[in-house]
C-alpha cells in the first residue's frame, strides 16, 4: 500500500480553510509545486512563507509555525535514530 507523501497535520490545517491547494498557492503567491514541497517538508516554512500563507488563508501564524516546528522535531528524531543505528 502506498505511503502518504505529505505531512498530514499541515494538510489538515490547509484543508480546514475549505480552499483548494491551488487557490492557496495562488493567493499566497507561491508556485503550486513549491506548496506541494512545503506540504512534504514543512520545516522549509520560513517566517515570510508563514506570513503569506496565513494572510491568504486566515490560518493563525502560530499554528503554521507549530506544524513546521513539530515536523522538524519528528524528522530530527528519526534521522538521529537512523544515524545511531548505522554507526553501531
Amino acid at each position: 500500500m502506498g505511503e502518504k507523501k505529505t505531512y498530514k497535520p499541515l494538510d489538515d490545517l490547509l484543508e480546514s480553510t475549505g480552499m483548494k491547494y491551488s487557490a492557496i498557492a495562488a493567493k499566497s503567491n507561491i508556485d503550486k509545486s513549491y506548496l506541494y514541497r512545503l506540504r512534504k517538508k514543512p520545516s522549509k516554512l520560513d517566517v515570510e512563507l508563514i506570513k503569506k500563507i496565513s494572510d491568504a488563508t486566515g490560518i493563525d501564524k502560530h499554528k503554521l509555525f507549530e506544524v513546521s516546528y513539530f515536523f522538524t522535531l519528528k524528522v530530527d528524531k528519526l534521522q538521529h535514530k537512523s544515524f545511531s543505528k548505522e554507526n553501531q
